[in-house]
């Protein structure tokens, strides 16, 4: 019996009138938030008392990046609890297992082989978003399927992850995935990104970037299940106060998205995830989590914009934006 058993989230598909949401003056700041993003902007808020809800475009699908580093650390977190991995044990990962792109594990990496425990790997993977800590931790868990059926089990059908980074990061690129015994050099990988035809890979980023089902969620799924873990369903203490405070809280990550729109005293525990810009079109520039204002009000917040052309200080600032309009229509 999963521990998240459907949480009834009737009003994310059909919400009633909404008595603590500005719903005008979100439906009217969001428009101009996401003219200026100049992308697909899909948000989704849950106050987490009463469960009042507001999205827009809450059910389309957006592309994830490291937001699923969120789901795969609950799915390894629930592998301790069911004594299939422990906290302090060392995990050999090979040269050949590290991951492209973002990784400060890849640059300190030493030898062929090196050593890290299970809470080392979480943190590097969930608070610092390394790409190389949570191929691995995928890899031990039993492979993108074991989240996926974990969320899906748990009532969330609005979120997939499906591949590797190692997988999706060249196949959206119109590259092939890079093989388990493969040693990837990022120069060349970048360096074959930018030999590749523009009629070649631009088909392939399009289709992610208007959100196929592999590695996607809709913001509605993403709130639903940010609800359940306030609630406290997804994990069992001390795993859970352990992901929330010693993790997601103190993520460094994505500094000015939706933590620079909250105001001061506020706390945001959250996942972010960013895409690569080809072209002049960024992928992804995503964020989700849980804030928690200084006169106690709780909600959860998912903001993922899509296909922006604006730069990333314009994306980021477009989360801000998100975030201190959510606040101000919260009565």
């Amino acid at each position: 019996m999963p521990r998240f058993a459907a949480l009834a989230l009737a009003c994310l598909v059909a919400t009633p009138a909404l008595a603590d949401w500005d719903r005008a003056k979100l439906d009217s700041g969001i428009k101009t938030i996401e003219q200026d993003a100049r992308g697909r902007l899909g948000v989704a808020l849950i106050d987490l008392k009463d469960r009042k809800s507001w999205s827009h475009r809450g059910q389309e699908r957006f592309p994830m990046q490291s937001v699923f580093k969120l789901p795969l650390a609950i799915a390894v977190l629930q592998a301790v609890e069911a004594g299939k991995l422990g906290l302090d044990q060392e995990i050999r990962v090979k040269r050949t297992e590290l991951a492209p792109y973002w990784s400060p594990m890849k640059k300190g990496f030493k030898g062929e082989e090196q050593g890290y425990t299970v809470t080392d790997l979480l943190t590097r993977s969930t608070g610092a978003s390394d790409n190389s800590a949570a191929d691995v931790l995928m890899k031990r868990t039993g492979g993108p399927k074991v989240v996926t059926t974990m969320l899906n089990e748990g009532g969330i059908a609005g979120i997939s992850v499906d591949r590797y980074e190692r997988e999706f990061q060249p196949e959206i690129a119109g590259l092939p995935a890079f093989a388990w015994d493969e040693v990837i050099d990022d120069e060349a990988f970048e360096a074959a990104i930018a030999a590749m035809p523009r009629e070649k890979r631009r088909p392939a980023l399009e289709s992610y970037i208007k959100g196929e089902a592999r590695d996607s969620a809709t913001p509605e799924a993403s709130i639903a299940f940010l609800e359940g873990l306030a609630r406290g369903n997804w994990l069992r203490e001390p795993a859970h106060d352990r992901l929330l405070t010693e993790i997601l809280l103190k993520s460094p990550t994505g500094a000015q998205r939706v933590r620079a729109g909250v105001p001061a005293g506020a706390s945001f525990a959250h996942k972010t995830g960013t895409g690569d810009t080809l072209d002049g079109i960024n992928s992804a520039t995503n964020d989700i989590g849980i804030v928690a204002l200084p006169d106690g009000r709780r909600f959860a917040i998912a903001v993922y914009l899509a296909g922006a052309q604006a730069d990333a200080t314009a994306r980021e600032a477009a989360h801000a934006a998100v975030a201190k309009l959510a606040v101000e229509s919260l009565n």
